[in-house]
């Protein structure tokens, strides 16, 4: 890949499989942008890329730490701010921000933040950090990714990790909506529990494992392999998708034995008729056109919440030495909730598959 002045933001990159990307993608001469709760760690991270970089004394830093906890729109918004400002155009966004530490659920107390927790990051996280990613890319000249960490979880359901199974399916379920949009990917790994509590876990350590090679040759896949992340070069190809061989909702897994394939769930015969094909057909074109009318709108509310927010800010500035008891009850009523859900990545070693999805729009 030509990595020349290009971008890859990353959440969940303090460490794990973010952090083992991040510095993937920086060796082959990517800016990097982490958004991760885990602020130490994080910062570690962008440190030693920028002094790596010393070396290269004319050159300004490759690497941007931000705190972020991505159940929150604002601090998503924050991070691909920062991305754009420090580094101009955001290329790839590596969505890999979950935790697993609730994702067994059915016995637990009926308390409804704990329930929420893994939802809100897993899941919730995941549709935040893409609509975002989407505003901040929409107006990119050329193509770009997201790809999104999810989970064999997602279409298998040990039993151990329920919440976190319905969370994955959920990922899944969205990536997969997203056939007519510019393009989506996805993978992920959970912490089940206590080893001196969970039976599940004997089952984990017996897994085979796949290596960070086969994983970072997947991400690599959902960006470079037009036939799969529908990247502008499609168009040159119609045998390809008259054939069906380009698949905007291929899902890799990442296995022990390399980077596989897996379709999505046939259609039943009975279940569609022609008719039916022929009005997919005409919905496929009037929905393309609807979202590029609504993408034109969410872009022109996107820029005046952040014009609003600018201007909020200079205003707190420029009174902040007139009136401050008045600034302290403006920033009172206008603070954001605090973060409350915990980030916990699980070593790469107790993850034994992963994959991703790519989606794309004309």
């Amino acid at each position: 890949m030509d990595s020349s002045t290009k971008t890859i933001v990353i959440t969940g990159g303090a460490r794990g499989i973010g952090r083992e990307v991040a510095w993937s993608y920086r060796r082959r001469g990517y800016n990097i942008v982490i958004g991760d709760i885990l602020d130490q760690l994080g910062q570690k991270v962008v440190d030693d890329m920028n002094q790596k970089q010393v070396a290269r004394p004319s050159e300004k830093k490759v690497a941007v730490y931000k705190h972020t906890d991505v159940s929150y729109y604002h601090d998503n918004v924050t991070l691909f701010k920062t991305a754009s400002a420090e580094f101009g155009k955001i290329d790839i966004v590596f969505l890999n921000a979950g935790i697993g530490s609730t994702c067994n659920t059915l016995f637990a107390p009926l308390d409804d933040e704990r329930e929420s927790a893994i939802f809100n990051v897993d899941l919730v996280g995941v549709i935040k950090g893409t609509k975002v990613a989407l505003l901040e890319m929409a107006r990119n000249q050329t193509d770009s990714s997201i790809i999104i960490n999810a989970s064999t979880c997602g279409f298998q359901t040990p039993p151990a990790m329920n919440a976190y199974n319905a969370a994955k399916h959920g990922v899944i379920g969205w990536v997969r909506s997203l056939d007519f949009l510019p393009k989506v990917d996805t993978d992920l790994l959970a912490h089940f529990g206590d080893r001196n509590t969970e039976p599940y876990w004997k089952v984990a350590d017996a897994l085979p494992r796949a290596s960070l090679h086969t994983l970072i040759q997947a991400v690599d896949t959902c960006v470079t392999d037009t036939l799969k992340s529908g990247q502008s070069e499609q168009k040159k190809k119609p045998k390809q998708i008259a054939e069906g061989r380009v698949d905007l909702g291929a899902t890799l897994l990442v296995l022990p034995d390399g980077v596989h394939d897996f379709p999505r769930p046939p259609v039943f015969e009975s279940a569609v008729n022609e008719a039916t094909n022929a009005a997919l057909k005409e919905y496929e074109i009037s929905m393309v056109n609807r979202y590029k009318e609504e993408l034109m709108l969410a872009l022109q509310r996107y820029d005046a919440a952040l014009w609003q927010q600018e201007w909020m800010n200079n205003w707190c500035t420029h009174f902040s030495k007139v009136d401050s008891v008045a600034i302290t009850m403006l920033n009172i009523t206008t603070r954001l909730p605090t973060p409350h859900c915990p980030l916990l990545l699980s070593p790469v070693a107790s993850s034994p598959f992963l994959h991703s999805v790519a989606h794309t729009l004309d």
